[in-house]
């Protein structure tokens, strides 16, 4: 049994066009049973697989390209990442052709258009690494001239932020954002930074003096004019070293002391002295400055040359983009390679959309309709049967609520009437009982003094009876409901 069917299954994968054609054919998401009926468009099928293939080894290459671009080659464990890519590129694509469109070309199109973007959307990701790789060439040495002036603009900058202390100042702006440099031997820029200060506070000290060797002058004049007998105001007019000759004298001396004119001088003359001294010492801390500065520029333009090493996709992306800024008949290529690479990746859709309705799409969508319809019913009977399952069990719950509520009352009575028995049965006791136990009359008569007569002798008691009981058998239906005083 288990040979005829490997046989009859040869049988019909022979007749369908081999192992291959079939495989093809499931990569369509195509029913086989429906395209037994219709031999003529297995062909079609077989090539819409095809394509669902090719689109999945393109998606598969591209990633392939991707990853050694990012990588800088292509590693062992990358394969997996390009299997998992190609698989899912095949499971879209097998989707959208597998998906019905329907039959009327207005549901083809509004089914197929948002298909059509998201296979797009998947070409653009899948065709740019295919366009990298077809201008690679032209990318790598556009990059290689592009990192070269990069270094050589790095290295610039750090010249102009770094200049010798003293010889130039740091330019304003972004150019010098992260280009300064920590330079240990630069004791020259802490000198020359004192040096400034010197000859600031050696400026000051020196107009201090001047304008009061200035104000002494002019009171040694003064006084010279009096002892002179020179006439003037303010001037007596004698000459000789009289009150006023000394008194001025005693002035500008008394002014000289205020003023500290000879200690500022001397300070004046310390403060140019070290000057000169930092100042010839500064020659020799710039040279130190400049082999520093050297040795600072030298490693950071390393540094930059190392990460230089690999080139990247997202650097190969950016060279490309100027590649085609400058040149427009690079980026008419880029693009129409893109355009062609993005169609190849949407031909799933294209193929299904421009194809047209086929016999198996009309009785697949029949098909789909029959069950849609069939199903339908399935859920109505289904809704119905709960719905009249609801039902039964909402009268069975009423019934079972009216008999619980029947039997309450029928226990309450039971109830009742045994209360009331028990009451009369009570009331027939006590009342026997006072009757048996009411005291007996006596009298006296009075006659003549002396006489008594006797009184009748007493009645003897009622003897009490208890209430007779009532037969095994009788239930509180049949007992009277009320004891009546006739009935006794």
């Amino acid at each position: 049994m288990t040979d005829m069917n490997d046989r009859t299954e040869d049988l019909l994968t022979r007749e369908r066009g081999g192992k291959l054609a079939l495989l093809l054919r499931r990569a369509a998401g195509v029913d086989e049973r429906i395209l037994d009926g219709i031999d003529t468009e297995r062909t079609r099928y077989t090539a819409m697989g095809g394509v669902v293939a090719g689109t999945a080894l393109i998606a598969m290459f591209s990633m392939s390209v991707a990853l050694a671009f990012v990588f800088g080659g292509f590693p062992p464990y990358a394969a997996v990442f390009v299997l998992l890519w190609g698989a899912f590129v095949f499971s879209v694509d097998r989707w959208l052709m597998a998906s019905s469109a329907g039959v009327r070309a207005r549901d083809r199109l509004v089914r197929l258009l948002p298909r059509l973007v998201l296979a797009s959307a998947v070409g653009v990701v899948v065709a740019e690494p295919l366009v990298l790789a077809a201008f690679d060439a032209t990318v790598v040495e556009r990059a290689g001239e592009e990192r070269k002036d990069a270094l050589l603009t790095l290295e610039s900058d750090l010249l102009a932020c770094n200049p010798v202390p003293g010889t130039a100042p740091v330019p304003a702006g972004p150019r010098c954002e992260g280009r300064r440099l920590t330079i240990a031997e630069a004791s020259a820029e802490g000198k020359q930074g004192e040096i400034a200060g010197l000859k600031a506070q050696m400026a000051t000290l020196t107009a201090t003096v001047q304008r009061d060797s200035e104000a002494l002058d002019e009171i040694e004049r003064q006084a010279a004019k009096e002892c002179n007998g020179t006439s003037g105001p303010g001037l007596s007019g004698r000459f000789g070293v009289g009150p006023s000759c000394r008194r001025l004298r005693a002035t500008a001396e008394q002014y000289r002391t205020d003023h500290r004119l000879k200690e500022n001088l001397d300070e004046v003359a310390a403060l140019d002295g070290r000057i000169k001294s930092l100042t010839g010492a500064l020659g020799q801390d710039a040279d130190a400055f400049v082999r520093a500065r050297k040795t600072a520029i030298a490693a950071e333009v390393a540094q930059a040359r190392e990460r230089q090493r690999d080139l990247g996709l997202l650097e190969r992306m950016r060279t490309l983009g100027h590649i085609t800024s400058d040149n427009g008949y690079a980026r008419a290529g880029e693009w129409a390679l893109r355009i062609f690479l993005i169609l190849i990746d949407s031909l799933p859709v294209l193929v299904k959309l421009l194809g047209g309705v086929t016999a198996y799409d009309e009785i697949v969508a029949d098909r789909l309709r029959r069950q849609k319809s069939s199903q339908f019913e399935v859920n109505q009977a289904l809704a119905e049967r709960d719905s009249y399952g609801a039902k039964l069990w909402s009268e069975s719950y009423l019934m079972q609520f009216r008999a619980g509520r029947e039997r309450i009352r029928w226990e309450a009575m039971r109830e009742r009437k045994a209360l009331e028995a028990s009451m009369h049965a009570e009331v027939e006791r006590r009342t026997l009982q006072i009757i048996g136990e009411a005291p007996t009359l006596t009298m006296q008569i009075a006659a003549a003094p002396g006489d008594v007569v006797d009184a009748p002798p007493p009645v003897p008691p009622v003897p009490q009876q208890p209430p007779p009981a009532a037969a095994p058998d009788q239930t509180w239906q049949d007992r009277p409901a009320r004891t009546d005083w006739a009935d006794r």
